[in-house]
């Protein structure tokens, strides 16, 4: 049990292995058991407890986080701030599941569910594989994001518009500047703003600082639209029907 929470490991995490890809499927599992027990996921209260409990493990798992970096005397305010993307995404999963509040939910679907997806596929573990607890905390941490915002979406219906994806273009932005100053006053690294993960990630191809700094600006946009298009399609498709039975009872 005291190896799951070490410090230090003699196992490097490995891009790929079947830990990792057995960690993606089980999220593609809850997503597919959400979209088939949506019924089931939209009785009020069956939907409070449900939205109340990923709240809850959402809140544990970042609270477990930094009392693990506590435990081990190694929390520091220019490293363990929870400034980084996935925690100000996790708090916003958190908030909106509890409130439903759309403008939040703008946000975070396109933030949140892209910046989750891109740190699932290539994460920044270095030492920490599985089954060791900073694995298990990732994904877990990750995946909720992932699963807060395709519930609210499914479940609850929430559509983003085209306005939404600049709103949250813009409010990432926003943000990242604020960190950026707190990265210059604490002489941090927060979002990897002032230099690459030691690790192999997305970064790793996109140039030396502040380079890849400005590819990140346009894979977000890229990253953006796509998750809009899904629902690009879903508007034709109702609009097409909609002509359709106009068409019709013009008859």
């Amino acid at each position: 049990m005291m190896s799951f929470f070490s410090w230090s490991t003699s196992r490097d995490f490995v891009l790929f292995s079947t830990p990792h890809i057995l960690s993606l499927c089980i999220l593609v599992i809850v997503l597919l058991s959400m979209l088939i027990l949506k019924t089931q996921l939209r009785h009020p209260l069956t939907n409070v407890v449900v939205r109340i409990n990923i709240a809850i493990v959402l809140a544990m798992s970042e609270l477990s986080f930094h009392l693990w970096f506590m435990y081990h005397e190694k929390w520091d305010i220019s490293t363990t701030l929870p400034l980084q993307l996935s925690s100000i995404s996790l708090f916003l999963a958190v908030f909106l599941l509890l409130t439903r509040r759309f403008v939040v939910f703008e946000i975070i679907y396109f933030v949140g569910t892209a910046s989750a997806i891109l740190a699932m596929i290539t994460p920044d573990l270095g030492v920490y594989a599985s089954p060791h607890f900073r694995f298990v905390h990732f994904f877990i941490a990750h995946g909720g994001i992932v699963v807060t915002t395709f519930f609210m979406i499914m479940i609850e219906k929430y559509t983003p518009t085209y306005k939404s994806v600049w709103i949250a273009f813009v409010s990432l932005n926003l943000y990242v500047s604020l960190v950026f100053i707190l990265n210059l006053l604490l002489d941090a690294n927060y979002m990897y703003l002032m230099a690459k993960p030691s690790s192999n990630t997305l970064l790793t191809y996109l140039g030396p600082w502040p380079f890849y700094l400005l590819s990140l600006e346009g894979i977000t946009i890229i990253a953006f639209h796509l998750l809009y298009i899904p629902f690009t399609f879903t508007k034709w498709i109702n609009t097409a029907k909609d002509n359709s039975k106009t068409t019709q009872f013009n008859r």
